[in-house]
């Protein structure tokens, strides 16, 4: 197993983490109100809805049954069941008073179809190792993100309702699994010659993101966030 690749990964994840985006610096120092929280969550759904296909296109791309089941784990964990991922953020939006209605019919922000289309492209065109790269460079940063949030919601914006953050709680426990399962599957997997192009696969993701949060901070934050 080699770490020199996953090590340049995560030194360029730490370097465009999403807690250092002007959007999340906000939230976690309560100068959001609660229509901008409302706002992200109806782009954020967008994102949100679509990551399982993103695990089933590396799943489905994967030649090699111990990763796919893998995968599947991660699959499973994301969309079986009354309780998966995009029925909890729905919960989230809902709490941020949005109805369902609202949110399925928001439009999409050009970055937030950005962020869409990129990790799409990854998991579905790529090779299987730039998939996981992709999912990884989300998944990996994603415990710590929902913890933080967590603690902004309840500590500035009165959010405690265990249904209302109960994707966050959710993630900051199974994305642990998910990005280490992921790590581990990179490292072991990925030849010399593939390493260039899953290093960019995983930059490609983290840039979609950092994007993403521009777009939300531009179109509803940054020009109100002085009378916060």
């Amino acid at each position: 197993m080699t770490t020199v690749l996953i090590d340049r990964i995560d030194g360029m994840l730490e370097q465009k983490s999403m807690l250092k985006h002007p959007f999340y610096q906000a939230w976690n120092s309560g100068k959001l109100t609660q229509e901008m929280l409302k706002d992200y969550a109806c782009q954020y759904h967008h994102f949100v809805k679509d990551f399982p296909r993103m695990v089933s296109a590396v799943h489905s791309n994967t030649p090699d049954i111990s990763i796919r089941q893998e995968l599947l784990a991660n699959l499973i964990d994301e969309e079986q069941g009354t309780e998966n991922h995009p029925a909890l953020w729905m919960k989230f939006a809902n709490a941020m008073g949005a109805p369902t209605s609202e949110v399925i019919d928001t439009e999409p922000l050009p970055s937030t179809k950005a962020l869409v289309d990129a990790m799409m492209t990854s998991c579905r065109k790529g090779t299987f190792l730039e998939g996981l790269a992709a999912l990884y460079a989300y998944e990996a940063q994603i415990p710590e993100v929902s913890r933080t949030k967590i603690q902004g919601l309840k500590q500035f914006y009165g959010v405690t309702e265990a249904g209302a953050i109960q994707f966050f709680s959710v993630h900051e426990e199974a994305d642990v699994y998910h990005s280490r399962s992921e790590r581990e599957m990179i490292a072991n997997n990925t030849p010399l010659e593939l390493e260039s192009a899953v290093e960019a696969a995983a930059q490609q993701t983290a840039d979609a993101l950092r994007r993403f949060l521009d777009g939300v901070y531009e179109e509803y934050v940054s020009h109100k966030i002085e009378v916060c």
